[in-house]
């Protein structure tokens, strides 16, 4: 008798969660969320299931996301968005409401100010319990607001297909960073007629490579091939762009000395004869030009001021971000554009002057070769 009673709970509530066994009842948000993803080329999720998101987890399933259980949510939000840089699409983030989303903040942030593309997804309270104590309710879009390219509410289940558009779009264009979804337990529930969900809504095609100005890369070749002391920097936003065979190029054909950040190690790989990261402070110390591509002037590199840059230092900033031009120190030249073009352009543009330093007669390359075999034997 028991297990006739538990069987007819569990069919029901397989019909319930998968609503095109029974295409009379439409189709539900969980169902409209799984699919959207999908459709926006999202392949990972990792999250922890719990009321209202555990019939969310297994739309997911269904449609045949990737999901990834996790035993606590903040771990669950930082492996989403390590997906996402590793991949340049994002990982979402699948949080219970109240506690599951609070769990995510430290990650959300992270994922934002490292520019990390990143979507996270919690359920919330039922909107008919908001304002009378319904369970974990929390202001959670206002919470998310502040760590966030973009954060919202669903109105409708017939909308979910455009914010999840919105949703990927953001956080993986130009500067990437992090998307919030709040799902109510009544939005994921909620059953819309399947002919009236836009589920082939609009599908973003790749956004172009913005490039350069040309008078801008002129202006840079010029303060490069006239500088006593150039140095190139190699920052994250390098390899966000995936620009390792432009800046390959770039760096052998000029010989110019570079030094990666953490994040922009393996651009040009450490083994390369022109990398002195072993002779890191005097090369930031001495150097007249530094190219700065896809790196931020933060505390990483001393805010490009001195003590340990020279006071007369000229910088040619390039980034995607036209925010990060003149933070810390005004640049002599800032390049709005993406990483790839630039260096290409670059390249050019310094072969047409037939430019190249030669480490074997260079005065700087012989200061720097010097100070890298100091401090190699030193620490031997």
């Amino acid at each position: 008798m028991l297990l006739g009673r538990i069987s007819q709970f569990l069919i029901k509530r397989s019909i319930h969660i998968s609503p095109r066994l029974n295409q009379a009842m439409g189709i539900d948000g969980n169902t409209i969320l799984a699919e959207s993803l999908k459709k926006q080329g999202v392949e990972y999720v990792f999250g922890i299931v719990g009321i209202p998101v555990i019939e969310t987890a297994l739309a997911f399933q269904s449609a045949g996301l990737k999901y990834v259980g996790m035993r606590n949510e903040q771990a669950a939000c930082y492996a989403a968005q390590a997906v996402g840089y590793l991949t340049g699409k994002p990982g979402v983030c699948l949080a219970v409401s109240g506690p599951g989303l609070l769990h995510c903040i430290g990650g959300m942030a992270n994922a934002q100010v490292n520019c990390w593309p990143l979507i996270v997804i919690a359920g919330s309270c039922p909107q008919d319990h908001e304002g009378i104590g319904g369970f974990q309710e929390w202001p959670q879009v206002e919470s998310s607001r502040l760590y966030c390219k973009y954060a919202a509410r669903p109105p409708s289940p017939r909308l979910i297909p455009l914010h999840v558009e919105k949703a990927v779009r953001l956080a993986a264009s130009g500067r990437p960073g992090v998307s919030y979804l709040d799902m109510p337990g009544t939005l994921l529930m909620t059953e819309a007629d399947e002919d009236k969900v836009p589920m082939d809504f609009y599908n973003a095609p790749p956004v172009a490579l913005a490039h350069p100005n040309p008078a801008l890369v002129s202006q840079a070749a010029d303060l490069l091939s006239k500088a006593e002391r150039p140095l190139i920097i190699v920052g994250k936003g390098a390899a966000h762009a995936r620009a390792e065979e432009e800046i390959c190029k770039l760096v052998e054909n000029t010989k110019l000395p570079f030094l990666p950040t953490p994040m922009g190690k393996g651009v040009v790989p450490d083994e390369s004869e022109y990398c002195v990261s072993t002779a890191r402070t005097q090369a930031l110390l001495k150097a007249d030009v530094i190219l700065l591509l896809g790196a931020r002037l933060n505390w990483m590199l001393h805010f490009g001021q001195q003590p340990r840059f020279a006071p007369d230092v000229k910088v040619i900033q390039v980034d995607i971000s036209p925010e990060e031009f003149h933070n810390s120190i005004k640049s002599e030249v800032a390049v709005h554009s993406d990483i790839k073009p630039f260096a290409a352009a670059l390249t050019q543009k310094l072969a047409e002057k037939k430019f190249s330093l030669q480490p074997a007669s260079n005065n700087w390359w012989q200061g720097l070769k010097q100070k890298q075999k100091a401090n190699t034997e030193f620490v031997q």
